[in-house]
């Protein structure tokens, strides 16, 4: 059956929620389907939800976030699951990015010195331009079906102009995210590329994850390999690795499959949590 994805404006399932907390405003989004399951707004400063949830979720960069805030903060997270995003434990020794790529350690993190450099933001300005790199991001091609974007370089900013529309997105959501970046430029975005130092320098010492995970792996993803995820388990004792058969955008190119996933896993650890209970 096909997924009815959500509405960038207005959709029952979702709702959307405003909180101050020292200064800074926050934008917690809620999916009912999920049974109260917190959302980060992508396009926000961060997560503002407060009190125990029973998961939070992260895809990519944001499941980078969703570990660590189960590392900081236990007592927040009852369960969480992210797609893509490998997780890797706090490091006992900084590695300069730059070091990593060119090593060969990480060549497809390659993109992320081109995010981090601070070139995007002097040329991606306006809603229009935004609008163009977030559709090379999702995939669309060229004239001669060449992609405008590569794991180990990059934004190819001479082909944005030229390429058809992504298949992955609708012109109304595509519009949708435009106009929100545009409202404070890039720039804020891609700070998270430019803050690897500061993130080392305050991680806990604390490199387990207590609470149950499943992380989805997308195996056809050329930025996140697969081999990224192979030591886990050493730092995450319940531990549930499922994958698809997908790229980057697994949640566009198979909804149906991660959806259930994710469902299935709700219900067993649900029905587990209930069995302990009744002990």
């Amino acid at each position: 059956m096909p997924v009815d994805s959500i509405h960038p404006l207005s959709d029952n399932r979702v709702t959307e929620h405003k909180a101050d907390v020292n200064g800074i405003t926050y934008y917690p989004r809620m999916a009912r389907s999920l049974d109260r399951m917190a959302e980060p707004d992508p396009l926000a400063t961060g997560n503002g939800v407060s009190g125990r949830l029973p998961g939070y979720r992260g895809v990519r960069g944001g499941g980078a976030i969703v570990y660590r805030i189960a590392l900081w903060h236990p007592d927040l997270v009852e369960k969480i699951f992210a797609v893509c995003t490998p997780y890797h434990p706090p490091s006992k020794l900084y590695t300069p990015l730059e070091e990593l790529v060119k090593s060969g350690a990480l060549p497809n993190f390659g993109y992320q010195l081109q995010l981090a450099s601070g070139e995007l933001e002097k040329v991606i300005r306006s809603k229009d331009e935004i609008k163009q790199m977030l559709n090379a991001l999702y995939g669309a091609r060229g004239t001669g079906r060449e992609f405008a974007f590569d794991a180990e370089h990059g934004v190819k900013l001479e082909l944005l102009p030229h390429l058809g529309k992504t298949v992955l997105m609708s012109e109304e959501m595509l519009e949708y995210y435009a106009d929100k970046y545009a409202r404070n430029g890039i720039h804020g975005t891609l700070n998270w590329y430019r803050n690897r130092e500061q993130n080392f320098k305050e991680e806990l010492a604390k490199r387990t994850i207590d609470v149950p995970v499943l992380f989805v792996q997308a195996t056809k993803d050329g930025v996140l390999l697969p081999e990224m995820s192979k030591h886990m388990g050493r730092y995450i004792p319940n531990l549930t690795k499922k994958s698809v058969w997908a790229g980057h955008w697994a949640l566009w190119e198979k909804p149906n499959e991660v959806n259930a996933i994710i469902k299935e896993w709700l219900e067993e650890t649900g029905r587990r949590e209930k069995a302990r209970s009744s002990l």
